[in-house]
């Protein structure tokens, strides 16, 4: 797994020392379903929101409000490698955030037109012009990037998935950040 981006990481460090070492560990998260990071799905998974956080397995907890605590358990779900409990948490979370969470989850598992019925949910969101400026224009427009996986999803190999790949992990990191300091 690549490094925690600079930008990502003052807000990724107020984490429990465990949870971004298994952040740091996982693989980088493929462009379809992918593996599963097992030491954070073991530290995820007997995860509980309550009114002051998450509570891990390791029963270190997250300072986050109940939104939040939901919000980041999909987005951790899913860099897990776990599509179907992201799932579970973004689908019941109506605010923009779940629905961005929601679409990743769905373009993941190759649901390409379900995905961008989540993203139109989004609308604007503060995370877009952001990672078009950090990807270069590879992620300028949530619809395109979406084009752009299922295209580079069929040739694994090539320049184009390792590009959206990483793209793919800026928009994680990006978001979570987005969703931590809500």
């Amino acid at each position: 797994m690549p490094q925690l981006d600079s930008f990502a990481h003052p807000e990724l460090a107020s984490l429990p020392p465990e949870l971004t070492a298994s952040i740091a560990a996982a693989e980088m998260p493929d462009l379809d379903e992918g593996v599963v990071a097992e030491r954070l799905a073991e530290l995820l998974r007997n995860a509980e929101i309550s009114e002051s956080g998450l509570l891990l397995a390791n029963r270190e907890s997250v300072d986050l409000s109940r939104s939040q605590a939901a919000l980041c358990l999909s987005g951790f779900w899913l860099l897990a490698g776990d599509l179907e409990r992201s799932h579970s948490f973004s689908q019941e979370l109506p605010c923009r955030d779940g629905s961005f969470w929601h679409g990743i989850m769905h373009r993941r598992e190759g649901d390409f037109g379900n995905a961008k019925y989540w993203f139109r949910k989004v609308g604007e969101h503060p995370v877009f012009q952001q990672l078009a400026e950090l990807t270069g224009g590879t992620y300028a427009d949530p619809f395109d990037f979406v084009d752009e996986c299922r295209r580079s999803a069929e040739k694994k190999s090539s320049d184009a998935y390792q590009s959206c790949m990483m793209a793919q992990w800026a928009e994680w990191q990006t978001l979570m950040v987005h969703c931590l300091a809500r």
